[in-house]
């Protein structure tokens, strides 16, 4: 077929596709022969005895466009969801979720996440149309589903006009306000560089001195304009956002704060620069956030049309993994926290969770699943997890409408913190993850 002309067909701006769509090469066409007879294959331009059915072709080219823009929607969610390294992080795993919402005709009004994390599955369903009920037991993840679920208006920041000057953009205001702050040598300095006492003695490098000075000027301002009465409950969180997503952007860490580079990273030594949060607002939708254990919060606070559950997978307690985050957003100004050991841990006993500890985790599962006064139960879980799989479809066969158990898989890159060694070995690159289906009436 060399030396050929191919068919170019031509669609409408108006009709959603680009003035000149070129069909692929090697493209198999339906087409019709003059007798009006159906049939497959190539299609040249010179061909006289041959007219193209252009409708399959339009329909194809829907479809694609369609995929394209839900892909190009999926990118923008992963790269706008949460700006914080974690462990079990769901922001590459929305895409799924949403197919799998989708695929399985999970429709509502009311949706229950009590095991937010950094609230991207929250933000998400605020997004696509659900009033929202958040939770989680640390005080970092509670700051981020004020900033990304409960809020549905830009920050005003009455409070703050003799001190802000006002550019019509208060927000972006506010954060150059913070950004240009002397750096004040406080807890974070102490504590947490090399330069602070409790540092050098441990030669903590969490932090460079300017960052970590940085930190604790900006940390003050907000709790001075807090306390002070200048910021309410919405406007305070999102500034405290911004700080803990800008002290994780600089932490000389691998993702986690069990540990800390002896070394400096490039990123570390990038000035500390707080950036507005991606919030979703103008849905007129009333969530709520809390930090409670997730079986009260279900139990008590329903009922709900979707309830999401994505608990801890691993036995690592996050109180331990993300002490420093905790305690940005817990400060120290009313007490100062005991820190111990090499890396700056405070006490942390009443945050350490059954869902980490194996042989609690399983007992925990079925309190949760049987206290849920929900339509629809989706969970989330890697193919890792210290639950066993078997009691997972147990659980949820028990509480869920006969037939209407599912699972559904997607595989992905492993997120390391570290790389293999005498100490841990992953078991692979790729990971699988699980999300686990009921419908409860």
């Amino acid at each position: 077929m060399t030396g050929h002309r191919y068919h170019r067909v031509r669609y409408s701006l108006s009709a959603g596709f680009a003035p000149m769509t070129e069909i692929p090469p090697r493209s198999i066409c339906p087409v019709r022969g003059r007798d009006g007879a159906r049939s497959t294959g190539f299609f040249r331009a010179d061909s006289p005895s041959v007219a193209i059915d252009r409708r399959p072709v339009a329909l194809h080219l829907t479809a694609l466009i369609t995929r394209r823009r839900l892909a190009a929607a999926d990118a923008t969610e992963r790269r706008v969801s949460s700006a914080v390294r974690y462990i079990g992080n769901k922001n590459k795993l929305i895409p799924f979720i949403r197919r799998t919402l989708e695929r399985l005709g999970i429709e509502g009004a009311t949706a229950c996440d009590p095991f937010a994390g950094t609230a991207a599955v929250a933000r998400f369903l605020k997004k696509h149309g659900y009033a929202v009920t958040s939770s989680d037991i640390m005080s970092f993840s509670f700051a981020f589903q004020w900033a990304y679920v409960v809020v549905d208006a830009p920050p005003r920041f009455a409070g703050l006009a003799e001190e802000v000057e006002d550019d019509g953009q208060r927000l972006d205001a506010v954060l150059r306000h913070l950004n240009r702050l002397r750096p004040e040598t406080g807890f974070v300095y102490e504590h947490f560089c090399p330069e602070g006492h409790a540092g050098f003695e441990h030669d903590r490098r969490y932090f460079t001195p300017d960052n970590a000075a940085k930190i604790d000027s900006v940390r003050r301002r907000l709790h001075e304009w807090r306390t002070g009465g200048a910021l309410n409950d919405g406007e305070y969180f999102v500034l405290l956002t911004a700080l803990i997503e800008a002290a994780d952007r600089v932490a000389n860490t691998t993702g986690v704060y069990a540990a800390y580079v002896k070394s400096w990273q490039p990123n570390a030594e990038r000035p500390l620069e707080l950036r507005p949060p991606r919030m979703v607002t103008g849905t007129g939708r009333e969530c709520r956030a809390y930090r409670r254990d997730a079986i009260d919060v279900v139990a008590a606070l329903g009922p709900f049309d979707l309830l999401y559950l994505d608990p801890p997978y691993n036995t690592r307690q996050y109180a331990g993994y993300y002490h420093i985050p905790e305690l940005i957003a817990e400060g120290w100004f009313a007490e100062r926290p005991i820190l111990r050991g090499k890396t700056g841990l405070p006490e942390d006993e009443e945050k350490r969770s059954d869902w980490s500890r194996r042989r609690r985790c399983e007992a925990a599962f079925r309190r949760l699943v049987e206290a849920a006064d929900c339509r629809h139960i989706l969970m989330s879980y890697n193919s890792e997890g210290i639950i066993p799989e078997d009691w997972i479809e147990s659980v949820l066969r028990d509480r869920g409408a006969t037939d209407s158990y599912r699972r559904l898989e997607h595989s992905y890159k492993r997120y390391r913190s570290d790389r293999d060694s005498d100490v841990r070995r992953y078991r692979g690159d790729r990971v699988t993850e699980r999300l686990y289906y009921v419908r409860t009436v």
